[in-house]
This record gives structure tokens, sequence and C-alpha cells, in this order.
């Protein structure tokens, strides 16, 4: 290297100094030029994968906020219909409507199912879902201007020993036709309730039949209302409306030691309302099947009823009034309880 001339040297720094600049960008910038056109395809692909995810976003935004409204849309459909059709508590709410509305005297309830049309989808099957109908057919009784009344048992017409007492029956009897009687109600609290009951949710209560009838001085006014639930299978909604026709807010804590369910031909249980009664005769006197007894046995039993009457038979003629259990006195007894009205035990003398 010390032989050769400046000039040789210079080639030979030269050369060595494109050789090192051919390295240099052969190595180097090539390789970061090519990664460069790598690295901006794939901005540019991240780019495009940024700009289709935030377009995305934006259409599942706009997405939850159509399901958002299309579930309140649903949530309102199923909260048109009652989430439970429980009969004691929609007979519990008609009562009390009633009542309320000075219309307290009940003659009879009933309710049935009413078949509603199975929902058909697109496909022609029978969807799972379903809409159900109770109805409740109620009948109340107007006054006629001249009894008096009772209400749940009252008056009872027992004395302060709570014993039955004749008298208070008979002060009752002379207030037939007095004129704090003479105003008949029953009618326009009648009209009222329904109107009211219309009023309470048109969606899903409708009242379907109204009847008014003359009958024996005093009128009977029947209602037939219908109340519309459904059954959902994938439900959205939550139902917290306690409304009165869907919740008991009746008493939880009554005694029942009187007995409520069912009425035996006599009643002797002390803490019964209606102790000391009978059952209907038209609930008797006629051949009903009881399928818990020989027919012939029934047979039997029936045509002792028609012929002595309810209380003779039953009890052997121990209760009657006034002539200590003869059977004339028990069937006139009978006759004159044939709705189920009250009787005494006769007394040994």
């Amino acid at each position: 290297m010390n032989n050769l001339t400046t000039r040789e040297k210079a080639m030979a720094f030269g050369i060595l100094l494109i050789l090192i600049i051919f390295l240099v960008y052969f190595f180097g910038i090539r390789i970061l030029n090519d990664n460069y056109k790598q690295y901006k395809e794939e901005l540019k692909t991240l780019q495009d994968r940024k700009a289709f995810l935030d377009e995305l976003k934006t259409e599942n935004a706009k997405t939850e906020e159509e399901i958002k409204q299309l579930n309140a849309n649903i949530e309102k459909i199923e909260m048109s219909f009652i989430d439970k059709l429980e009969t004691e508590v929609i007979e519990q709410y008609l009562l009390n409507v009633f009542e309320k509305n000075e219309c307290p005297f009940m003659s009879n309830v009933d309710s049935s199912d009413v078949t509603m049309t199975p929902i058909t989808l697109a496909d022609g099957s029978s969807s799972d879902n379903a809409v159900l109908c109770r109805e409740i057919e109620i009948t109340y009784v107007t006054t006629d201007g001249f009894l008096p009344t009772i209400y749940n048992g009252q008056p009872d017409f027992k004395d302060e020993n709570g014993i039955k007492s004749i008298d208070l029956i008979n002060e009752a009897i002379a207030t037939m036709g007095s004129e704090e009687f003479e105003l008949f109600y029953g009618y326009n609290g009648f009209l009222k309730s329904l109107k009211q009951i219309a009023d309470e949710n048109k969606d899903c209560i409708k009242v379907v039949g109204i009847k008014a009838e003359s009958t024996h001085g005093y009128m009977t006014l029947t209602a037939t209302v219908d109340f519309y639930g459904a059954t959902f299978t994938n439900r959205v909604s939550i139902d917290n409306n306690k409304a009165a026709y869907t919740w008991w807010s009746g008493n939880t804590n009554i005694d029942t030691k009187g007995g409520f369910i069912g009425r035996p031909y006599l009643v002797e249980n002390e803490d019964s309302l209606w102790h000391h009664t009978t059952i209907s005769a038209k609930e008797v006197l006629s051949f009903y099947d009881r399928p818990f007894t020989p027919w012939v046995i029934n047979a039997y039993f029936t045509k002792k009823l028609q012929e002595q009457g309810t209380i003779s038979m039953v009890t052997n003629g121990i209760y009657a009034i006034g002539n200590n259990g003869s059977d004339d006195a028990n069937n006139n007894n009978n006759n004159n309880n044939a709705n189920g009205d009250d009787f005494t035990q006769a007394s040994d003398d």
C-alpha cells in the first residue's frame, strides 16, 4: 500500500468508497425501501381496515339503537296483555269495583276460558306464543225498595251472647216497607262500575256483554267482562305493574276456622257464618249424581228429602221450630229454609 502512488491510492479509496456505498445501498437503503413499500402497503391495509371497522361501529350503534327501539316496541306489545290471568284475583277486582260503587249484592259469578285462534307463522306453522282470554260473567241485583237488606252476614240477628234472637228477626221483619228502604239502589252503581272497568285498561279488559232483567220486584244485572293475557316463550318485558286485576290485594290473614270451602247439608260449625242453616233445597231435592255413594242409596236419599225435607232427613228431626221435631214442623221449616234460611234448635220443653 505504501508503494502505491498517490493517484493509485486515491483510486483505491474511490473504489472502496464505491463498494461501501454499494454495500450500504444493497444491504441498507434497498432493504429499507422494500420495507417502506411493505409498511406503506400494510398502513394502507390497516387504514382500510380501520375505516371498515369505523363504519361497522357506526352500523353497530345504529343496529343497537334499532334493537333497543324494537325491544321497546316488543315490551309495549307484551305489556298490552295481562301477564298473569288469575281467576281469584280478577274476581276480587270486580267485586271490589262493584262494592265501592254501591252495588254490593252479588248473585252469581262464573269464569271460563275463551278459545283463541292460534298464532300462525309465515311458514305456516303455529307459534309457541299464544293469546289467552278469561271471561267473567258476574250478576248483581238491585234492591226492591221494600225489604230490609243484609250484606256479608250483617245484620246477623244475634244477641249480646251471640245467640240467634227471634226478637231481632221480628224487629227486622217489622221494618218491611218502611221509608228507609224506599230508595232503590244498585242500578246506577252497576253502570258506574262498568264504565270504570272499561276505562281501567282498554287494551286488555273489555266489557263484552250487559244484561238487565226485571224479576220478582227487583232487577238482575249481569255483566260479561273479558280479560286478555298472553304467553311469550322469549318474553322481553318484566311486568311490575301491580294492578288490582293482576296482583292479590285482598286480606291474607283470614281466620278460616269457620270454613269457606263447600256447603254441607247442615252447618253445625259454631264458627261458621252459616251456623244453623241448611243447604238450599234446589241443590238437593232433584236427583243429582253423587259418585261417592251407590246410585240406589242416592235415589232413596233424594226421595226422602223430597218427602220429609232436608232438616228432618239429615237430623232425624232434632232441629225444628215449635213442635219438638215433628215431621210437619220439619217440613214447614224446610220450606221456609229452601234458600238456606236460619233455623233454631228446639228446646226440651
